[in-house]
């Protein structure tokens, strides 16, 4: 019996603590998409919308609704602030697309693609400059409108763009079907290729719905188009999206 009470010489290592890798995964990720710029513009951009769709519900009550309306052009604001120096974005992509571009179609959609955004994006600057009450609200007045045509012109350019590149996308995944499947990598070609087909797709509907939404700007709000609740509805699902977008690449 004592025998049996006394300690084994060589006990049995006790079983690991449950790993937290995928936490730590998780918030390394999350860091890594919050040292991102567009990261945090996305989140307020979620933020925004959500305090639109709940004032355009009208179910707040009136207090409430006061510090919404705070709070969504405050966010608005800040959003703006994000934005400074993001032209030049457009500026390298279109260098990029115009040193790649193989007809001179699709460097007229590449001009007005990235240089409508890039003028949306230089003027967004001085829009800000002048909420924040350094320059005139007069100039904001007339950038706000310059910049929505130039945002109009921008994502034509810009849908008209994704639905021939997802046009190729097809004609390439075909083409690949047709060839021996015994070639080696050919499932792994044709699911990049679906993937990269499905974040066209997303990125095309994001397009219409922030497009929807440069609409009913351009209108001065004006029309069934800019019904508010609809309008915030498309500027929620474009910042769902974007998010998916910026996560999935981060």
């Amino acid at each position: 019996m004592e025998a049996s009470l006394k300690a084994s010489p060589n006990p049995k290592p006790l079983p690991p603590l449950p790993s937290d890798d995928a936490g730590s995964d998780f918030l390394l990720h999350l860091e890594a998409y919050l040292a991102r710029r567009d990261g945090v513009d996305k989140l307020l951009k979620i933020s925004r919308y959500a305090a639109r769709i709940a004032l355009a519900s009208s179910l707040p009550p009136e207090t409430l609704a006061t510090r919404l309306k705070a709070f969504e052009s405050s966010v608005g604001l800040s959003r703006k602030a994000f934005r400074l120096g993001k032209f030049l974005q457009d500026i390298n992509a279109f260098r990029a697309a115009a040193a790649g571009s193989t007809s001179t179609v699709d460097l007229l959609l590449s001009a007005a693609a990235y240089g409508g955004d890039g003028v949306y994006y230089f003027l967004e600057q001085l829009v800000w400059l002048s909420k924040t009450g350094l320059i005139s609200p007069a100039i904001a007045r007339r950038c706000e409108k310059i910049s929505a045509w130039a945002e109009l012109v921008g994502y034509v350019g810009s849908i008209t763009l994704k639905v021939k590149e997802m046009r190729r996308i097809r004609l390439s995944i075909q083409a690949r079907k047709r060839v021996l499947e015994t070639k080696d990598g050919y499932d792994a070609v044709i699911r990049k290729l679906r993937d990269k087909l499905l974040l066209k797709q997303l990125s095309l509907v994001q397009d219409l719905a922030d497009g929807l939404m440069v609409v009913g700007d351009v209108r001065d709000g004006k029309g069934f188009l800019t019904n508010p609740l609809l309008m915030a509805s498309a500027g929620m699902l474009s910042a769902l999206i974007s998010t998916h977008k910026n996560w999935v690449s981060c």
